[in-house]
């Protein structure tokens, strides 16, 4: 549980179940629709159960208010990186500091799974996201958004070496 200005929030890992919950959120955030078709729900269960990434819902009094999709990139010879594939906040709770939680989460989990670096991709469909990153100390390059995690402190309870 994390309290963000007036907003008490509480995340946790999603489940096969929320799938209407996240649904509408996407919808509330004008970034498409998700419905309920065979497929559809068929890679949501895959993306939920896959331990290649997170996805994490936040809450705020039992009400979905902001998601942080994280995709993990292991790679031959680049180091370990993190993607934030989706981050979605509800217009209902917009700048009460939402985004930024999910944001310092999505990091503290990059840190956890030994990533050096965390990604996100630009496009005209999230350009709202670009002032969040910009504020959460990410550098634009091209039309990715990067934060280095080698110079931050690892999270707590996590050994180096």
């Amino acid at each position: 549980m994390a309290q963000e200005g007036s907003t008490e929030l509480f995340i946790r890992r999603a489940h096969w179940r929320d799938f209407d919950a996240v649904a509408s959120l996407v919808a509330q955030c004008g970034a498409g629709s998700l419905l309920p078709e065979r497929r559809t729900l068929r890679r949501f269960r895959n993306i939920v159960h896959d331990l290649g990434n997170d996805l994490y819902l936040a809450f705020s009094r039992d009400v979905l208010v902001g998601l942080v999709h994280i995709v993990y990139v292991r790679e031959l010879v680049a180091p370990r990186r993190a993607e934030i594939s989706s981050i979605f906040v509800s217009p209902g709770v917009a700048n009460v500091g939402v985004g930024e939680f999910l944001l310092s989460f999505a990091r503290k989990r990059a840190q956890k799974r030994d990533c050096q670096v965390v990604v996100f991709r630009a496009s005209e469909s999230n350009r709202s996201v670009v002032p969040l990153l910009a504020a959460g100390g990410f550098r634009q390059a091209g039309q990715w958004y990067v934060a280095d995690l080698l110079q931050e402190e690892h999270p707590q309870g996590l050994k180096e070496g």
